[in-house]
C-alpha cells in the first residue's frame, strides 16, 4: 500500500470492529487524505508478520489497538508497543476490566485526556457511523460529529422491526405461529460486536432451527461488562427483564465465565433457573474442526469450555467455524466471520428444546431412564460406581420420583431387590444363556426394519465404519431372529437397564472378520448396532425424555470421537443424541466427570465420598503392636529378658508378613533395637491412622452417628483456608506439632510413648469430642466445656470446632441437596455448578454435593502452589531412587492423568518440569502461564533428568495446552549447552539425533522425533490396552502386555504435534528408563480402587521389559498431604493397602454392609491386585494364599456371597486360579485344590439360577 499524508493502524484481536471500519474508511478516507491500516491476531501469524506489523505501525500517525483480554491477544505486543514509540497510541481498556484498564494507562500515549476518552467513546459505541466520526478526529477534524449513541443492548430477530421490550417482541413471535401460545420460548444471547458488525449469520441459522422445531427464539445481543455504564443494562438486569419467567433453556456461545464480573453476575444463571447449554464458535476454520480430532484450539478449551464451566452450563457442540473472507481493500485485512455449521446447530436447539420440554411436562408424564454401568460386563460387577452403592441410590432415586408424582408400578424395599429383579432379566452377561434365552429374559426387542432404519439416519462415515466391523445392521451383537434385544425392566414411566457394552476388542463371533485377526491392537473399535440401537431405542422407542447414568463411570463418554465439540460422525454424539443426561458422579473424579459433561453432554450431579474412618489395625497387626509394647516395657524395666521378647515379637511379625513390608530380619533387633523398633511401630502408626472408606456412600444420603463423626474428624485433618486443621490445633493443645509427629510416627516422644501413639490419642479425643457434641445439639456452652475439660481451654481447638460446627457438618449434611438437584435437574431446571475436588485433602468447599462440578482453566496449569509441591515431589522421588540404588536416576517415565492435575492445579505437571530443570513463567495478574524458563544449575541440587511422560487421552482432551508446554520445555532444555552429565536429557537427544541421521532421515523430522518424550493415546482414542487384554485373558507372558501398551500409547504430541504414529521412538523411551512413577494425590483412592491404575502403570513397567530395558524401579508418589509428600515403591505401595484395606475386616465389614454392590467391589479389588502382579511382579505368594483365606475359605464371607452375590465369589475364585495357572502364585498348596472345588460350586450355583426365566412387568 503506497504511504499517503497520514495514516492510521487499527489493531483489533478478535477482528470483530474490522468489517465496519472498512465502510468507514470507503466513507471518508479518500477525502480526508487519509489511509487505514488494520489488523487482527490472525494476521500476525508468525514473526516476520509481527515485524511488518510493527514496520508499518513505526510509519504511522496514530495506533489504535483493541485488546480482547490480556496483552497476550495481539501477538507481538511489546513489538507493537515499541514500533509506536512518539506517535499518538490509543489502547482501548475492556468494559468493567481492572487488567484492561491498567493496559490502556500503561500504554496509551495520552491516556485520561478529553481526546483519549472521545476516542475510547467512538470505540464503545461502534457501528461504521461512529467509526468514520473517529477517523476524523484521529485526523485532526475538532468538528467531527461526537459520538452517536448504538444500542447495547437489545432484541434481535432477522424479521422483527418493532420495539426493543420483551412483550412486544414476543407478541409478535408468538402471532407468527399457529400454536404459538404453547411453543417454548429458546433465550440466545450473543455478543455485541458480532450484531454491530453483521456477522449474524450463526444466530439467524440457530434461530431459524428453533423455529422449525417448534420453539419460539428469544435472542438478545448485549456487552459481556459494564453494559450498566455504557448506557445499556448489566446482565443481572438484562436476564431479569428479558429472560426470567420466560424462556425454558438458554443457548450461550458466551466466552469465559460470569463469575469473574463479580457475585451479582455469578447469581444469575441460578436465579435464572433454566438450563444453559453453551455452544462453541471455534477459532478453528470448517476444514480443520471437520478434519481434526483435536477438534478446536487449546484457548477454545479455556474460553469457550472450561471457563463456561463454572457457571453451570452445560456443554455443547461447535455450531460455528472462524472463516476468512476476501481481504479487504481499503484496510488490508482479512476480515473474519463465523460460518454456521448446519447440522450441529440442529442438534443444539433440539437438545436445549428437550431440557425446556422437561420442566412443561408434569411428573406424571414424564418418562425417565436409568442406566447402570455394567463393566466388565459379567453378573458380578452391574452397577459399577466407584465409592457408591448404586442400587441403593437407584432406590433412594425411585422413591424420590414417587414423590413427585412421577407413574412407577412397583418400589423396591431395598437396592438389593432391585439389584436381583435386574439380574433375573437380559443383563449384558452372555456367557450362560443361549439366544433364545436372552430373548425371553429382554425387556423390549428391536426389530430389523427399525434398526435399518436408524442406521441409515447416521453420518455416512460412521455407517461405514461399523459396518466393516460389525457388518449390517441388525449385526451379531445381542441379536436372536433379527432383533436387537434390550436388557433391563420397564417399571412404569421408568426404564431401568444397564449401559450396553462395549464390543470385545477380540470378539470373533460378532466381529466381522479381520485381516490380521487381532482387533485388541486396534483402539478405535466402533460402537455396534446393539450399542447405538439401545440409546436409540431408549428415545424413540421407550420414549425416555431424559437418561440417568449412575456412577463413575461408563462407556459412553470414551467412545472414539472428538475431544470436545463433537460432530454427528463422533460415537457419544451418535448414542446420546439429543437425551438431556443426568450423571451422579464422584466429587472427586473430576477429569472422568468432565469428560462426561464434554463428551456426551452430561449435567453432572456430584456426590459424596463414602463416610470415613481410620483403618486401626487387623488383629495380626495388634499383636505385633502388644509385642512392641511389651519390649518398650521390658527395655526400661527388665532388659535381660529382651531376646526372648524380640522372639516373641518376630513371631508376630512373622505371622503378620511384616518382614517383607519392611525389610527387617530378626537380626535387626539385636543390633539395633531402638531403630528396628521405631521403623516397625512407626508403620504401624501410619497404617492405623490412614483413612479409609467405610462402606460405600448412597446417593443423598450423608452419614449418620459414628460414621458422620469419623467423617468430620478425616474432612479437618489437613487446614481448610481460615478453619485451620483440628488435628493441628489439638496436637498445638498438648504442646506437640502435627507435621513434626507425622515425620518420624516410631520416634519416641520425651514424656514416654511414640509420635505416632501420639497422633492416634487426638484422633480418639477428636472423635470423642465431636461425639459429645453431637449428643449435646452443639451448643456454645457444650462446645466451651469441651474445650476446656479435654483440650486444655485452647482458643485454637475452639476455632477448629466451631469451624466444624458452622462450616464442615452442615456441608456434609448438605448430601441431601444430591437427591435434591437430580429432582430439579430432571424438572428442567438449572443445576448449580461447583468445584470438584478430593474433600479430605484440605478441599471441604467441595461440599455440599449434588452439584454440577466444574475443574480449572487449563492455561493456569501448574499454579504457583503446585510449583511448591511439585519441586518437593520432584525432590522426593530421585532422593528415594538414590537411596535404592547409590545413583541418580538418568531417565524417568511418569504416568499423567487429568483428574489428579485438576485437584492439584498442576502438581505432576510442576514436577515433570522441575525434574528436567524448567520452570514456569506466569502472567502477572491473571496466573496463567505464558511460557518456561530453564532454572540454572547453579540453582539446582541434580542434574537435568529425561523424562518421559505417557498421557491419558483423557488429559490429552482436558490440557492440550500443557502437552504443548512439556514440549516445549523439554526442546528448550534439551538445546542448552552442557555438560552432558549435567543435562540428561540434552546428552539422550543428541545420541538419538546422531542415530536417526545415521539412518538416513531429514532434519526436520529428526529434530522433533529426537526429542518427543510426550505421548499418548492414537487420536480420539483412550485407554491403555492392557487392562482389556488382561480382563479377556488374551495374553500369555508380560511381555504382551507390554506391547500392547507400547501399540496404543505410540503417539507424540506436543507444539506442532498431535498425534503423530511415533511407536519406535515410544520403545525406544521405555526400553530406556530407569524408574517408572505415577502420584496419588489422595487416598480417598488407591492403586487397587480401578484397573486403570494397572493399565497405565503396571502397563509401563511391563513395556519397559517388553522394549528391552529388564526390571524397571517402580514407585508411587504420595501427596495426599501436599506438605509432607512421600514415594514407596509400589510394591511397598501394595503392601500397605493390603494393610489398611485388602485384609482388614474393617474395611471389609464396611463393604458387606451393602450386600451385592459390596460384594462385587471387593471381587473386582481381587481382580485388581491379580492384574497388578501380571503387569508388575508386586504381589508375594502370602498375599495370595491371604486373599484366599479372607474372601473364599472364611465360612462368613462365603455365605454373604452366596446369599447376595455369588458371581462374585466366582469370580474370586477364577482369578486365584488363573494366578496359579500362570505361575505368579508360585507355591498354592492344597489352596488350588479347594479354590477349584469352590469354583465349580459357585459356577453350578450360577447356572441354575441364570437358566430360570425372567419375568417381565
Amino acid at each position: 500500500m503506497s504511504q499517503p499524508e497520514s495514516l492510521i493502524v487499527v489493531i483489533d484481536s478478535t477482528g470483530s470492529s474490522l468489517g465496519n471500519l472498512g465502510q468507514a474508511v470507503r466513507t471518508v478516507g479518500p477525502g480526508l487524505g487519509l489511509a487505514v491500516a488494520a489488523r487482527s491476531r490472525d494476521d500476525l501469524f508468525d514473526r516476520a508478520a509481527i515485524e511488518r506489523a510493527a514496520a508499518l505501525v513505526a510509519t504511522a500517525h496514530a495506533v489504535i489497538i483493541l485488546p480482547h483480554g490480556g496483552t497476550e491477544s495481539i501477538p507481538g505486543f511489546e513489538t507493537i508497543i515499541a514500533a509506536a514509540a512518539g506517535r499518538l497510541v490509543h489502547v482501548q481498556p475492556a468494559p468493567a476490566s481492572p487488567e484492561g484498564m491498567a493496559i490502556a494507562k500503561d500504554h496509551s500515549s495520552d491516556f485520561g485526556s478529553p481526546a483519549y476518552r472521545r476516542r475510547t467513546a467512538y470505540l464503545a459505541q461502534g457501528g461504521p457511523e461512529n467509526l468514520a466520526n473517529l477517523l476524523r478526529f484521529v485526523r485532526g477534524d475538532e468538528d467531527a460529529p461526537p459520538p452517536a449513541p448504538v444500542p447495547i443492548d437489545g432484541v434481535y430477530h432477522p424479521a422483527y422491526a418493532g420495539p426493543s421490550d420483551p412483550d412486544s417482541y414476543l407478541a409478535w413471535a408468538r402471532g407468527r405461529f399457529a400454536d404459538g401460545e404453547t411453543r417454548p420460548v429458546i433465550g440466545l444471547w450473543f455478543y455485541r460486536p458480532h450484531w454491530l458488525s453483521g456477522d449474524l449469520e450463526t444466530y439467524d441459522a440457530l434461530i431459524a432451527e428453533i423455529e422449525g422445531q417448534g420453539g419460539l427464539a428469544l435472542a438478545l445481543f448485549h456487552v459481556r461488562a459494564g453494559g450498566a455504564t455504557q448506557g445499556g443494562l448489566s446482565v443481572p438486569d438484562l436476564v431479569a427483564r428479558w429472560f426470567a419467567g420466560r424462556i425454558g433453556a438458554l443457548l450461550s456461545p458466551l466466552s469465559f465465565s460470569l463469575a469473574q464480573l463479580g457475585a451479582d453476575t455469578a447469581r444469575v444463571l441460578g436465579d435464572l433457573d433454566v438450563p444453559v447449554l453453551q455452544l462453541i464458535l471455534t477459532a478453528n476454520p470448517r476444514a480443520e474442526w471437520e478434519d481434526s480430532l483435536q477438534a478446536v484450539t487449546p484457548l477454545d478449551v479455556s474460553a469457550n469450555v472450561a471457563q463456561p464451566e463454572f457457571d453451570g452450563c452445560l456443554i455443547g457442540s461447535v455450531v460455528a467455524t472462524r472463516e476468512h473472507a476476501e481481504p479487504d481493500r481499503s484496510t488490508g485485512t482479512r476480515l473474519i466471520r463465523r460460518r454456521p455449521v448446519e447440522e450441529r446447530c440442529r442438534h443444539a436447539v433440539s437438545l436445549a428444546l428437550n431440557w425446556a420440554r422437561l420442566r412443561s411436562v408434569p411428573p406424571p408424564e414424564r418418562k425417565v431412564a436409568i442406566l447402570f454401568h455394567h463393566y466388565p460386563p459379567r453378573n458380578d460387577c452391574l452397577g459399577s460406581a466407584v465409592g457408591l452403592d448404586s442400587f441403593e441410590s437407584v432406590r433412594a432415586i425411585l422413591d424420590r420420583l414417587a414423590a413427585e408424582g412421577y407413574r412407577l408400578d412397583h418400589s423396591y424395599p431395598d437396592g438389593e431387590s432391585l439389584a436381583h429383579d435386574l439380574l433375573s432379566r437380559l443383563t449384558n452377561d452372555r456367557r450362560y444363556l443361549p439366544p433364545a434365552q436372552m430373548s425371553q429374559k429382554a425387556a423390549a426387542r428391536i426389530n430389523r426394519d427399525t434398526a435399518i432404519r436408524w442406521d441409515g439416519e447416521r453420518n455416512d462415515t460412521l455407517r461405514a465404519e461399523i459396518a466393516a466391523k460389525w457388518g449390517e445392521p441388525p449385526g451379531r451383537t445381542f441379536v436372536h431372529d433379527g432383533e436387537i434385544l434390550v436388557g433391563g425392566l420397564i417399571n412404569g414411566n421408568v426404564f431401568i437397564g444397564m449401559q450396553p457394552p462395549r464390543a470385545r476388542m477380540d470378539d470373533g463371533d460378532d466381529a466381522v472378520a479381520q485381516p490380521d485377526g487381532k482387533a485388541v491392537h486396534d483402539p478405535f473399535l466402533p460402537a455396534t448396532h446393539h450399542y447405538l440401537a439401545y440409546y436409540r431405542w431408549l428415545r424413540d422407542g421407550f420414549g425416555a425424555q431424559a437418561v440417568f447414568h449412575i456412577g463413575t463411570h461408563g462407556t459412553l463418554e470414551w467412545m472414539p470421537g472428538k475431544s470436545v465439540g463433537l460432530s454427528d460422525w463422533c460415537h457419544p454424539d451418535a448414542a446420546i443424541r439429543d437425551l438431556p443426561n443426568l450423571y451422579p458422579y464422584n466429587v472427586g473424579i473430576i477429569g472422568e466427570g468432565t469428560q462426561a459433561k464434554r463428551r456426551s453432554y452430561a449435567c453432572i450431579l456430584d456426590h459424596m465420598i463414602p463416610a470415613q474412618t481410620s483403618a486401626d489395625l487387623s488383629e495380626p497387626l495388634a499383636r505385633v503392636e502388644t509385642q512392641i509394647e511389651t519390649a518398650y516395657f521390658t527395655a526400661q524395666e527388665d532388659p535381660a529378658k529382651l531376646p526372648l521378647v524380640f522372639d516373641r515379637l518376630w513371631e508376630a511379625i512373622e505371622a503378620a508378613h511384616l518382614d517383607r513390608d519392611m525389610g527387617l530380619t530378626r537380626a535387626d533387633f539385636d543390633h539395633d533395637a531402638a531403630e528396628a523398633l521405631g521403623r516397625l511401630h512407626g508403620y504401624l502408626s501410619e497404617i492405623e491412622v490412614t483413612a479409609i472408606n467405610d462402606g460405600l456412600h448412597v446417593f443423598g444420603r450423608p452419614p449418620e452417628g459414628d460414621r458422620l463423626v469419623s467423617t468430620l474428624v478425616h474432612l479437618t485433618r489437613l487446614p481448610n483456608g481460615a478453619g485451620g486443621s483440628l488435628w493441628e490445633a489439638i496436637a498445638a493443645a498438648a504442646g506437640l506439632d502435627l507435621l513434626e509427629l507425622t515425620d518420624d510416627p516410631g520416634g519416641a516422644l520425651p514424656g514416654g510413648g511414640t509420635k505416632g501413639q501420639a497422633i492416634a490419642r487426638m484422633i480418639d479425643s477428636a472423635e470423642a469430642a465431636l461425639a459429645a457434641l453431637d449428643a449435646a445439639g452443639w451448643s456454645d456452652a457444650a462446645l466451651d466445656d469441651a474445650v476446656a475439660e479435654r483440650f486444655n481451654g485452647s482458643a485454637r481447638v475452639a476455632r477448629a470446632l466451631r469451624f466444624v460446627r458452622d462450616d464442615v457438618r452442615p456441608r456434609v449434611l448438605a448430601t441431601t441437596d444430591e437427591l435434591e438437584f437430580a429432582a430439579r435437574g430432571l424438572a428442567g431446571r438449572f443445576v448449580p455448578p461447583g468445584p470438584g475436588g478430593a474433600p479430605t485433602r484440605g478441599a471441604i468447599d467441595v461440599l455440599p454435593t449434588g452439584r454440577n462440578f466444574y475443574s480449572l482453566d487449563p492455561l493456569k496449569i501448574p499454579s504457583a502452589e503446585a510449583w511448591v509441591s511439585g519441586q518437593a515431589m520432584g525432590d522426593a522421588l530421585v532422593e528415594r531412587y538414590r537411596a535404592d540404588h547409590g545413583r541418580w536416576p538418568e531417565q524417568i517415565g511418569m504416568v499423567l492423568w487429568s483428574s489428579p492435575t485438576m485437584r492439584t492445579r498442576g502438581d505432576d505437571v510442576a514436577q515433570i518440569l522441575y525434574l528436567i530443570g524448567a520452570r514456569p513463567v506466569w502472567e502477572a495478574g491473571s496466573g496463567r502461564v505464558s511460557g518456561v524458563e530453564p532454572i540454572p544449575l547453579e540453582e539446582r541440587r541434580f542434574p537435568r533428568f529425561d523424562v518421559t511422560v505417557r498421557a491419558s487421552g483423557l488429559f490429552r482432551d482436558t490440557f492440550p495446552n500443557v502437552m504443548e508446554l512439556i514440549d516445549t520445555a523439554t526442546r528448550m532444555i534439551a538445546a542448552l549447552a552442557e555438560p552432558p552429565t549435567l543435562n540428561m536429557l540434552a546428552r539422550n537427544v543428541a545420541i538419538e539425533t546422531a542415530e536417526l541421521r545415521a539412518a538416513g532421515l531429514g532434519e526436520d523430522e529428526i529434530a522433533r522425533r529426537a526429542a518427543f518424550r510426550v505421548f499418548s493415546d492414537r487420536p480420539g482414542c483412550y485407554g491403555a490396552g492392557v487392562n482389556a487384554l488382561l480382563r479377556d485373558g488374551g495374553w500369555e507372558t508380560a511381555a504382551d502386555l507390554g506391547e500392547i501398551y507400547l501399540h496404543w500409547g505410540g503417539h507424540a504430541y506436543g507444539a506442532g504435534t498431535y498425534g503423530e504414529e511415533s511407536r519406535e521412538s515410544f520403545r525406544r523411551r521405555m526400553g530406556a528408563l530407569d524408574l517408572t512413577v505415577k502420584n496419588s494425590d489422595t487416598r480417598e483412592h488407591d492403586i487397587f480402587v480401578s484397573d486403570d491404575y494397572n493399565a497405565y502403570h503396571g502397563g509401563m513397567n511391563a513395556a519397559v521389559r517388553a522394549a528391552g530395558g529388564g526390571t524397571v524401579a517402580s514407585y508411587t508418589g504420595d501427596s495426599n498431604d501436599p506438605r509432607r509428600p512421600r514415594v514407596r515403591s509400589t510394591a511397598e505401595e501394595g503392601r500397605f493397602i493390603f494393610r489398611t484395606r485388602v485384609l482388614n475386616p474393617k474395611w471389609i465389614e464396611g463393604m458387606m454392609r451393602h450386600g451385592y454392590k459390596g460384594a462385587g467391589d471387593l471381587a473386582k479389588l481381587v481382580e485388581y491386585c491379580f492384574q497388578w502382579d501380571a503387569t508388575s511382579n508386586i504381589l508375594d505368594d502370602w498375599q495370595y494364599a491371604e486373599m484366599a483365606r479372607t474372601y473364599a475359605f472364611d465360612p462368613k464371607m462365603r455365605d454373604f456371597f452366596a446369599r447376595h452375590n455369588p458371581h462374585a465369589l466366582h469370580t474370586i475364585a477364577e482369578r486365584l486360579l488363573e494366578a496359579i495357572r500362570r505361575g505368579l502364585w508360585a507355591e498354592p498348596g492344597a489352596d488350588r485344590d479347594r479354590l477349584e472345588t469352590l469354583f465349580l460350586d459357585a459356577e453350578g450355583l450360577i447356572e441354575d439360577t441364570m437358566s430360570s426365566p425372567g419375568e417381565s412387568r
